[in-house]
């Protein structure tokens, strides 16, 4: 329970706060907030010299959006010369000249007669595990949890950068006929499914053909299978579209039944986290937050969705609010190809590829084409590079001795890589891929200090995936441009510190605590036994305070953001990146690909000129995943219970975490026991 109130970059107070939870379990609240900082422009001396006398302030941010983006009207500001941007609600921001970003968009290119036979050379001499059949599907199972960090060989499950650079190779590769794809229940974010919908369509332009099977479909699965070609499942397949959800648990009657009184100091109306402590209701600005956010993300699937099958919003609104469930119906009004077991299909792809009946399709897993080097197809890159760091998971200052590789992000080790990237003169340009809702506030600023140092010896961009919030945010808003997906979840700046004052549970379990103390304020954060005094909660509102400010402050200065601006986009709002796009905390909406289009512009590479992505933070195999094998239950058992060993030992310090936010489908909540669904909510905010 004490992981439920997370912290941002507070004073030693707050410091100590936390770390009588390690020691004390559930007798004092972790600091929860969400960063970002900012500064008063009226004196940019004083403000640049507190953060840094050797970076200069980046130009105000600069928004910009894909082709399908609604344009932003805007009106030129006599007095500045300025561009000043209408958001949606008609309020003016103040920007400089609108930069335009390049789209980063997929063009397939057919190879030349030279290349062609270079390709065919390459594949007589490539490694035995790199030859595939000519005429060959290559097939995927896209279904569980979806890693934004590359994979070892020994490693089991899926790997987005792995999921995207097969889709383009299978495109080039003359030996791959089309795809068939198996896609089940998905436990992923709205990010990551945008940028595999994306790579969907794009393998789709080289001609091939693309063909999804869907034995069991709710809302993310639909979304991928309706931008393939056809979309087939069998007559007794679960097709779940009713909506989406969006949940939030409060403990404040549970509280006040077993004697523990929160003790919550909340900087931020939009921070949630002391509400899910204190109150036994939703706030009116949470249910605008979330309610803002599950419009954003259905809005988004209902638009997509309608545009992929020919129909309008509202024949797609309409279809959902009927809660149609049987396969017949979806066949009959054209949201499904055909109803065939898996089975038939691969009879189908037999039929048009013309095999013969009694002979197996050709097909290459997942595994195995993830094997086949990108050289091999003549997609190696050119000598410009850029190098791409993936910082995914929880952020923490050290690596404990329960951790394993990839299980989050240790600031010393991300350290390391950017400063061995600033020394070198290999690298043109540097992506680092965000996929955090946060953790260690003095982490990721110390993070955030290495991008800005980087950030002014050669171009920066930050990659947002499912989320960038808190922690995640903080190292975002180092580089010196921001990409988001349109549903990332980003922002998040505010701050909730507090104890709990134990004293009515002692006194019903006959406990009893005495302390002895020298300093006035020395029991502020030892003394779980009894409430705070005046002056004591005088001085912890007024470090709470003054740490909000700090963050705001700093974001701010990143983003080169008037203070009252910043203050309107935070207040420990979670925002999705098309409304932080809109109100300047991001800069483009997009994937890793425009990200790569993004820094080729800012490092003067032409656009069309190919480059080589470095991977800085490939994968090493651990010991018992060698031992044990692929997809191995025991494995993962180990790597959760060190993974939550690890959490419980090793999380001193203020925390700067996103809020966790649980989005479900319909169907999922219907039956679920309200204990479940406090386990999952705070497990989705660890």
């Amino acid at each position: 329970m004490s992981k439920l109130l997370h912290g941002c970059h507070l004073t030693s107070i707050h410091r100590r706060s936390c770390a009588a939870i390690l020691s004390k379990p559930l007798r004092s609240i972790r600091v929860v907030s969400s960063l970002q900082p900012q500064f008063s422009p009226s004196k940019p001396q004083n403000a640049l010299s507190y953060f840094s006398p050797s970076l200069h302030r980046r130009n105000l941010s600069l928004r910009a959006f894909d082709s399908s983006s609604e344009t932003k009207s805007d009106v030129v500001s006599e007095e500045t010369g300025e561009k000043d941007y209408k958001d949606d609600d008609g309020a003016l921001s103040s920007t400089s000249v609108a930069e335009e970003y390049p789209t980063g968009d997929f063009e397939f290119k057919e190879m030349s007669g030279w290349m062609s036979f270079v390709v065919k050379l390459r594949m007589l001499i490539a490694f035995p595990w790199e030859r595939v059949r000519k005429g060959s599907v290559f097939t995927m199972k896209l279904r569980g949890q979806i890693s934004d960090q590359l994979k070892s060989r020994f490693s089991s499950g899926l790997s987005l950068p792995q999921i995207c650079e097969n889709f383009i190779k299978a495109a080039y590769d003359p030996r791959i006929s089309g795809i068939y794809l198996h896609i089940e229940p998905l436990s992923c974010g709205w990010g990551k499914v945008e940028e595999i919908r994306r790579h969907i369509l794009d393998f789709k332009k080289s001609g091939k053909f693309i063909v999804a099977y869907a034995p069991a479909c709710g809302e993310k699965e639909y979304y991928l299978g309706s931008a393939c070609d056809e979309l087939y499942a069998p007559p007794s397949a679960y097709f779940s579209l009713y909506g989406l959800t969006v949940q939030a648990s409060f403990l404040g009657g549970v509280f006040e039944k077993v004697g523990i009184e929160p003790q919550v100091q909340r900087i931020g109306k939009y921070k949630s986290a002391g509400d899910q402590l204190t109150r036994k209701t939703m706030s009116e600005e949470n249910c605008e937050m979330l309610t803002a956010l599950l419009d954003n993300i259905y809005g988004n699937w209902l638009d997509k969705i309608s545009s992929a099958k020919g129909k309008k919003r509202e024949d797609t609104e309409n279809f959902i609010n009927e809660g149609v469930y049987q396969v017949e119906k979806l066949k009959e009004e054209g949201w499904i190809t055909n109803i065939n077991y898996d089975d038939e299909v691969i009879s189908i792809l037999k039929e048009r590829l013309g095999q013969p009946k009694d002979k197996n399709l050709p097909m290459v897993d997942y595994r195995k084409y993830s094997k086949v080097r990108k050289w091999t197809l003549g997609l190696s890159g050119g000598k410009d590079q850029i190098a791409v760091i993936r910082a995914s998971g929880s952020i923490s200052r050290v690596r404990g001795p329960f951790s394993i590789p990839g299980s989050g992000i240790t600031s010393e080790q991300f350290i390391e890589k950017i400063r061995s990237v600033r020394d070198s003169k290999r690298y043109k340009a540097v992506i680092i891929r965000i996929d955090s809702p946060g953790g260690d506030a003095l982490a990721s600023d110390l993070m955030w200090r290495e991008i800005r140092l980087l950030a002014a010896s050669k171009p920066v961009i930050a990659s947002m995936s499912d989320v960038a919030a808190s922690g995640g945010y903080y190292m975002a808003m180092g580089a010196g441009t921001i990409v988001a997906e349109n549903l990332t979840l980003t922002g998040s700046i505010g701050v909730v510190t507090g104890k709990f004052n134990l004293g009515t549970l002692y006194e019903k379990i006959g406990f009893n605590k005495e302390i002895i103390s020298r300093g006035r304020f020395a029991e502020l954060t030892a003394a779980e036994q009894r409430p705070f005094r005046p002056d004591e909660a005088e001085l912890f509102a007024k470090s709470a305070q003054n740490a909000y400010k700090q963050f705001r402050d700093k974001a701010a200065f990143s983003r080169s953001m008037a203070v009252d601006k910043m203050e309107e986009n935070a207040q420990g709002r979670v925002w999705t990146g098309k409304d932080a796009a809109s109100r300047g905390l991001v800069d483009a909406i997009g994937g890793l690909s425009r990200a790569v289009a993004i820094a080729k512009q800012k490092a003067d590479i032409p656009q069309d000129r190919p480059v080589t992505l470095v991977e800085l933070s490939r994968p090493s195999p651990t010991v018992s995943e060698i031992l044990t094998g692929i997809g191995s239950s025991i494995v993962g058992v180990e790597r959760t219970l060190k993974e939550l060993l690890q959490d419980l030992t090793f999380s001193n310090g203020v925390q700067a975490r996103m809020d966790g936010i649980l989005f479900q489908k319909l169907e999922e909540a219907s039956d679920s026991n309200p204990i479940f669904t406090l386990v999952k909510d705070y497990l989705s905010s660890l």
